[in-house]
């Protein structure tokens, strides 16, 4: 630990200046001099080492002891690592506290720190050499509060870095837990609300990832035919959206939605339709989400809907939906998915819309999307209703047909949240999950103003509770500009079926070479599964420890081979749910100091080659399929052009 003389402090602070990300660099130079002299007081103690203290209000504390390296030292000992292959460290004790754990810390755990004090940050600086820490590219720093440091934690956190944090250790340093508890816990909870919601944004299952895919290309001659979903952006500026979704109180409220038609935008949700039907009730737009077949079997199967009614379902979505469907559609690409981002860079023109987890999200991007304002939920109880109902009377859901869903909704854990009404009302996780992913969309856009007009139901963070027909009579003074079924009417007469078709060429080019990818990687997989097994067996042997260099070198390979499966962004998406596991299961493992440890941890990772293999040649074999499919509709679109 490199530490600053008096006269060396402005050099120490511009060295690490250079050493930290631009984001950095940009938020500790706001705070001028004079601003920290004013925060922080350093004085050197009889060995040489800063001592810090720090200034609020009229009150002058310790954030470190006179003694800060002894104190360090103490504290440090105290910590269960147990190897961990992550650490979250809740402020840098000024430094002290970080190169303590630095020194010993295995060399592969990563810490992340959270300082939320910009000024103590800045001190550190201008005392301590960084770059031994930085160098080891072992650290990441985030500043500030949650709402400061939001974007650059869910930039880093949706990368890979993800896959590598499922099992962290937290430490909260002494300044943090005794001058700033309640500022750290804030960090503390945003964190791991927000870990949940990367969780959830992974996806189900590698099955649910090849309906996609296969559904994603049934649907191409869909994606070509229509128009895209940047016909409809910001068409609709100022004009008032009603997201209807099927909550227990639709009930309530369906005898007032006549009265917005014609006067604002009515989004429904897929379950909603049913009942909007039943009433004769008109939407705008309604919008899917789902890829399974009950999207097809429970709300379009032998059904008539009017023809004014748009649809906006994700172009993942089952490929009997859109044939089914008499009115004006687009399928829509999500936004931030790869597997979307994929077909969109090459048939799309890059327009997507945030569809979250859930279809009142995708409802809510939507809105956004066409620059309505203000968004008012109307049905979006996330809770049960009266007696352990789930959805409007009308609903399928609440028919006999949709006792299966009824059934799955009734097996996940119940959770108590706070209702609209002050009380804590009966929900599950899943919809707790749904209604955090919400709250989540309504934190980042500030620009647009969210009712809740809900009859019960839970408190949605960020949302205004107002009554419907208030709503109604305020908002729905003034037609809206045209019909949305219009306007992508007028843009499927100018779409140009031979741009299409050149685009289509390039997808079937992009496809063959995805094909000898994952041929090839289940076949390098394989090889990399033999090497665990003879790894496994060099463990076994009496004299191991003359193998230790070949079995640490290895399994760091191996490591690495992890992370460079995932440098494609289709290859990431096709295999997060193998990397969030297993890398899990390694976490877990803590140090690897045994040979018994040693053998359990390459008998993981041979698992993971064998997985990966299973994974990588059912995608060969599916996309092989799916170039047969692109030609079929390659030639059909030659033939519709002529």
């Amino acid at each position: 630990m490199k530490i600053a003389k008096q006269d060396e402090t402005k050099a120490m602070y511009e060295k690490n200046l250079e050493l930290l990300t631009p984001w950095l660099r940009q938020s500790v130079s706001k705070i001028t001099e004079e601003e920290l002299r004013e925060k922080v007081e350093i004085s050197y103690n009889d060995e040489g080492y800063p001592v810090c203290l720090y200034r609020q209000g009229d009150a002058l504390f310790h954030i470190t002891s006179k003694n800060p390296v002894q104190e360090a030292e103490t504290f440090c000992k105290s910590i269960q690592q147990q190897g961990s292959a992550e650490v979250f460290l809740y402020g840098s004790g000024f430094g002290y506290t970080l190169f303590e754990l630095f020194a010993h810390k295995k060399p592969h755990t990563l810490v992340v720190v959270f300082e939320q004090n910009l000024y103590l940050f800045k001190a550190m600086l201008y005392y301590f050499d960084l770059s031994p820490i930085m160098e080891t590219q072992k650290i990441v720093f985030f500043i500030g509060d949650s709402s400061y440091f939001k974007r650059a934690f869910e930039e880093l956190f949706f990368s890979m870095l993800f896959f590598s944090t499922t099992y962290p250790t937290t430490v909260f340093t002494l300044p943090a837990a005794r001058n700033f508890k309640n500022e750290y816990m804030e960090i503390h909870r945003f964190v791991f609300n927000e870990l949940t919601f990367l969780m959830s944004c992974i996806g189900n299952s590698h099955q649910d990832n090849m309906i996609g895919l296969q559904n994603l290309v049934a649907n191409t001659k869909e994606i070509l035919k229509n128009p895209y979903a940047s016909c409809l952006e910001g068409k609709y500026r100022n004009v008032p959206a009603f997201i209807i979704s099927n909550g227990p109180s639709l009930d309530i409220s369906m005898p007032m939605l006549k009265e917005i038609q014609g006067k604002g935008l009515m989004i429904a949700v897929e379950s909603a339709i049913v009942p909007l039907a039943k009433n004769g009730i008109v939407p705008d737009i309604l919008v899917v989400v789902e890829r399974t077949k009950y999207t097809y079997l429970y709300h379009f199967q032998d059904r008539n809907y009017s023809p004014d009614i748009v649809l906006l379902a994700l172009a993942i979505a089952d490929p009997r939906v859109f044939p089914s469907f008499a009115g004006e559609k687009i399928p829509v690409f999500r936004k931030g998915e790869d597997l979307n981002r994929w077909f969109n860079r090459i048939l799309g023109d890059g327009s997507a819309l945030d569809a979250g987890a859930n279809v009142s999200h995708l409802a809510v991007g939507t809105a956004m999307h066409l620059g309505a304002d203000p968004i008012i939920l109307v049905g979006q109880d996330f809770a049960y209703g009266p007696g352990g109902v789930t959805h409007s009377r009308d609903a399928v859901a609440s028919q006999e047909k949709g006792e299966r869903a009824r059934k799955l909704l009734h097996s996940i854990p119940t959770v108590s949240v706070e209702g609209n009404n002050g009380e804590m009302i009966l929900s599950n996780r899943l919809w707790d999950n749904f209604r955090q992913g919400l709250e989540h969309m309504i934190e980042v856009h500030p620009e647009h103003h969210f009712y809740n007009a809900t009859e019960g139901g839970a408190k949605i963070r960020g949302t205004e509770r107002a009554a419907l027909n208030q709503l109604i009579e305020q908002y729905c003074t003034e037609p809206i500009p045209c019909r949305v079924n219009e306007l992508i009417l007028k843009n499927k007469a100018v779409v140009s079926v031979a741009e299409r078709r050149t685009r289509l060429k390039k997808l079937i080019t992009d496809v063959e070479r995805y094909a000898d990818l994952f041929r090839s990687l289940a076949n390098e997989t394989n090889l990399k599964k033999l090497e665990c097994e003879k790894m496994m067996l060099l463990c076994a042997v009496e004299d191991h420890e003359k193998y230790y260099s070949i079995l640490n070198e290895t399994y760091q390979k191996n490591i690495t081979s992890f992370y460079q499966y995932a440098d494609d962004n289709l290859c990431r998406y096709f295999f997060q749910q193998l990397n969030c596991t297993y890398f899990h299961l390694l976490d877990r493992m803590g140090t690897i100091d045994t040979p018994e440890k040693t053998a359990q941890a390459f008998s993981i990772q041979s698992q993971f080659y064998h997985d990966l293999r299973v994974v990588s040649q059912s995608l060969s074999v599916t996309m092989e399929e799916a170039v047969e499919t692109l030609k079929t509709f390659l030639e059909e679109l030659r033939k519709e052009g002529e």
